[in-house]
């Protein structure tokens, strides 16, 4: 671990823990869930997604009173769109503190890379979904920030044209402008690629050995009564109806930060290539960071003796990392199986050397001593 990661460790995240502890107690301290508190957010946007589905009306005469009757005239519909726009926040703020914890708790790296680019794929998809939620308003900021996405879109090189059109829909006349077929395109957007979320969280949780997906019940009632209190003391309100031609750019008057920070780059003047940089240096970045770290485990996986393995399956049954697997053995010896590890999925966690009971699986350089001198020293410097 660098020493700017151990420091901020050691004089913001841990003091932060420790304050938070004093509040909530250690039991329900919501950044020990910051990886089951986005699940939480993600079941109460679809709920509440789902009861907003219910009124909208996804044509261009429609969106926009649509919206306005759900706000102001259905049963409980402005408490639902609050519950839905701020579970949205707070899904991302909690992803975004589950994605600095991993990293300052260096665990992002080796067998944990694939929980790692699953979980920046998931954050990038998390963006576009919230953006397109903010277009289905289709208020004079909607409007606004579907002319600033179809502008950067073109400003892509060679298939930007090509992105833009997809994105807008031709009418019959294949005119490429702002359509009912692009509020139907945002629409299918935003509720196709929550389906895919829920694949890459299957892919997320694959090599996490004791995943925590559920916050404890206490916590989970003090966060969905402080989403409701929110809620209820600032409710959403509806902007302004955007002109009949959507076609023309209109000056924004709000935008989230959390989800349209490029189109505020894109309102204050910036270029639209600097903005692609910036926008996609985030996730890029994030997906090559493991792999320009040092490898301070490598050649420190579990290595079989083959001379004393006899393929009992003991070391594959409890391996949590599925690191090894059972193959037919055709170098002459009586025993049927060889047990084979993966490097790339060992987490040197020892397991496997416990489980054999002929001394055939062994970790390189880590022996008992060793590990109990790791422990003793990180204990010395709580």
């Amino acid at each position: 671990m660098t020493t700017y990661v151990e420091a901020i460790q050691k004089h913001v995240v841990l003091p932060l823990e420790k304050a938070t502890n004093r509040i909530f107690t250690q039991t329900y301290n919501p950044f020990y869930y910051h990886g089951a508190l986005p699940n939480l957010f993600l079941w109460v946007l679809f709920v509440s997604g789902l009861l907003l589905l219910v009124y909208y009306q996804a044509t261009l005469a429609t969106a926009y009173d649509s919206m306005k009757f759900i706000t102001y005239e259905a049963p409980f519909g402005n408490a639902m769109r609050s519950l839905h726009r701020y579970a949205a926040d707070g899904m991302m703020l909690f992803v975004l503190i589950h994605l600095f914890r991993v990293w300052f708790t260096d665990r992002f790296r080796e067998y944990r890379i694939l929980p790692w680019i699953t979980g920046v794929i998931l954050l990038t998809v998390m963006f576009v979904v919230g953006l397109t939620g903010y277009m289905l308003i289709w208020d004079a900021d909607a409007v606004a920030l579907t002319n600033i996405t179809v502008n950067l879109l073109h400003a892509v090189p060679v298939i930007g044209n090509g992105l833009a059109g997809f994105f807008l829909g031709a009418d019959l006349s294949g005119s490429a402008l702002i359509t009912d077929y692009t509020i139907t395109r945002i629409l299918v957007l935003h509720l196709g690629i929550p389906m895919f979320m829920m694949f890459m969280l299957w892919m997320h949780y694959l090599r996490i050995t004791r995943p925590v997906t559920n916050a404890p019940t206490g916590l989970v009632f003090l966060m969905l009564s402080g989403l409701a209190l929110f809620s209820a003391a600032f409710p959403v309100v509806l902007g302004e109806a955007a002109p009949p031609n959507f076609n023309v750019a209109l000056d924004p008057i709000t935008f989230d930060v959390l989800y349209a920070w490029p189109h505020q780059l894109g309102v204050a003047g910036w270029d639209p290539a600097l903005i692609w940089l910036l926008t996609l240096a985030v996730p890029v970045g994030l997906l090559i960071v493991p792999y320009l770290q040092k490898k301070a485990m490598r050649g420190q996986f579990a290595q079989v003796s083959k001379d004393n393995c006899t393929g009992c399956s003991l070391c594959y049954a409890d391996c949590p990392y599925e690191a090894i697997t059972m193959v037919e053995r055709n170098d002459g010896s009586r025993f049927k199986k060889l047990s084979i590890v993966d490097p790339a999925r060992c987490a040197n966690c020892g397991l496997c050397v416990g489980a054999c009971a002929f001394k055939a699986i062994d970790i390189p350089r880590c022996d008992s001593k060793d590990v109990l001198a790791e422990i003793e020293l990180a204990l010395a410097n709580q």
